[in-house]
């Protein structure tokens, strides 16, 4: 009897031990304190990164559509947009030599050059020239390995003399970029730009009021009074219609079944010699009435309010007012939009 009340007091006091260890380790909770400390950081520190991968990089002209008159000048901006970890860009450009020139940014240095801009900040210029008889513009920079930069900005700008009366394409022949690793940097151009030089009339008219005789004025002068007067409302003729950029594996048969007119008219708008030949990426003119306005805007894939309103030269708060909507507007592809260039 007295062993049993000896085992029985025994076991009482294990039980009694095992039960008081479990609630002495459960008290101090402190560690589950600290598994919610990283809780609001994952949250905070992904945001930024989903929000950047959803602006694709982009590069496009500014402006995309240029009308000069022979001999006058105008400013165009290479602009890069959405760009992340920016390291280096390489772009080649072409243009009509017979209808523009590209004026010199450094005479001081040998050759012909365009202004470097400071997207990326310009840490070694390795190429920039310009080809006149060829039509080309070659420009690449980089920064200093292991480098990077983020945001939008004018990668290089260049300005453009008319020479000739008649339409140019500047079209992206090349774009090639790299990262702070010196990875591959997929950047993708918006459209190629259109570039449309007036002849003088100012000219054909002097020699008019000299030929005074009405047999003289029945040949020559109803000839000349009219090519003198295209040219002159030519920069609001070509205002009118619908801006379209061709997308890979259009022509202009199938852009003019689209739009309700045909690849001749198209061609003659946009004064396109070869309309066999239009490549993917050019901007085109359709002469078509636009919904509304005069001027309108075929928005592609990856188009922003604030991308368009660079390429045609104007403001956000322009573009969206001329519209009706807000600067923040949500637009979508294949909308068309009214625009002033």
């Amino acid at each position: 009897m007295r062993v049993w009340k000896w085992m029985l007091g025994i076991g009482l006091t294990l039980l009694l031990s095992g039960c008081v260890e479990p609630v002495y380790e459960e008290t101090p909770t402190t560690p589950t304190t600290a598994p919610t400390v990283p809780t609001p950081i994952v949250p905070f520190e992904l945001s930024p990164v989903a929000t950047a991968e959803g602006l694709p990089p982009s590069l496009y002209l500014e402006p995309a559509v240029v009308e000069l008159g022979v001999g006058e000048t105008a400013t165009v901006n290479i602009w890069v947009d959405g760009a992340r970890q920016l390291n280096g860009i390489l772009v080649e450009l072409s243009f009509a030599p017979t209808l523009v020139g590209v004026e010199d940014a450094d005479p001081g240095a040998e050759g012909v050059q365009i202004a470097p801009g400071r997207m990326p900040p310009p840490g070694q210029v390795m190429e920039n020239r310009v080809d006149q008889e060829g039509g080309r513009i070659l420009y690449q920079v980089a920064m200093a390995p292991g480098t990077g930069v983020d945001g939008n900005g004018v990668v290089a700008s260049f300005i453009l003399r008319g020479l000739a009366a008649g339409s140019s394409a500047l079209r992206f022949e090349q774009v090639a970029a790299l990262d702070a690793e010196g990875d591959p940097l997929e950047i993708a151009p918006l459209s190629a730009g259109l570039v449309s030089v007036v002849g003088e009339g100012g000219e054909g008219e002097a020699p008019q009021p000299t030929a005074g005789p009405t047999a003289q004025p029945t040949a020559v002068p109803t000839a000349q009074p009219t090519a003198a007067a295209s040219p002159q409302p030519s920069p609001q003729a070509s205002r009118r219609g619908i801006y379209y950029v061709v997308q890979p594996g259009e022509n202009l048969f199938r852009i003019g079944l689209k739009f309700g007119t045909t690849a001749q008219a198209i061609a003659a708008a946009s004064q396109i010699s070869d309309p066999e030949q239009v490549q993917a990426g050019a901007m085109i003119l359709i002469p078509v009435p636009p919904p509304r306005g005069t001027c309108g805007y075929y928005v592609q894939p990856h188009d922003t309010l604030y991308s368009i309103a660079r390429r045609f030269g104007m403001s956000v708060d322009t573009l969206a007012s001329l519209n009706g909507i807000g600067a923040d507007a949500t637009i979508e592809v294949g909308q068309i939009l009214i625009v002033n260039p």
